[in-house]
């Protein structure tokens, strides 16, 4: 159990070095990080577990006193999909960054698309996909995400 232990926390650390990070971070050892030079976590976060894909042109921020809850995920890149005359998979890829403000909680098996904004002191809820931007300290639930409460 001790061995176990010391090698999540060697995997873990590994990972916080990949990424720009505030202090007191913590990413959990099943994340899985694609061009983590552009994913940077904010001082006392925390990502469970989960994707973070960010793009070579784009970027993820997830700011200060955040808690990212497992198997979210959070990509800054998609297929194109809207030429008829192409076949999706010719079709490429487009970006856009992601920014989490500062005090957000992310539950249990969120996407959030790219692009996106949440606002600070945003609360989505399980299961949820982000399709469109969250006002500050929102409750948002549903696919896609809609506003369900005020956090205040």
């Amino acid at each position: 159990m001790v061995l176990a232990r010391l090698i999540v926390q060697i995997i873990s650390i590994r990972k916080l070095k990949r990424v720009n990070h505030g202090l007191n971070t913590a990413i959990g050892f099943r994340t899985k990080l694609e061009n983590p030079s552009n994913i940077y976590i904010g001082n006392n976060s925390y990502v469970n577990g989960g994707y973070l894909v960010a793009g070579k042109s784009s970027k993820i921020q997830i700011g200060d006193n955040c808690l990212i809850s497992y198997e979210v995920h959070i990509r800054t890149k998609t297929h194109k999909y809207k030429n008829r005359n192409l076949l999706i998979n010719q079709q490429g890829e487009y970006e856009k960054s992601i920014i989490i403000g500062d005090d957000c909680w992310i539950g249990f098996g969120v996407q959030i698309m790219p692009g996106i904004h949440i606002g600070t002191g945003s609360v989505v809820a399980a299961g949820a996909i982000v399709t469109h931007d969250t006002d500050p300290y929102g409750v948002y639930a549903g696919v896609p995400a809609r506003k369900i409460s005020e956090r205040y």
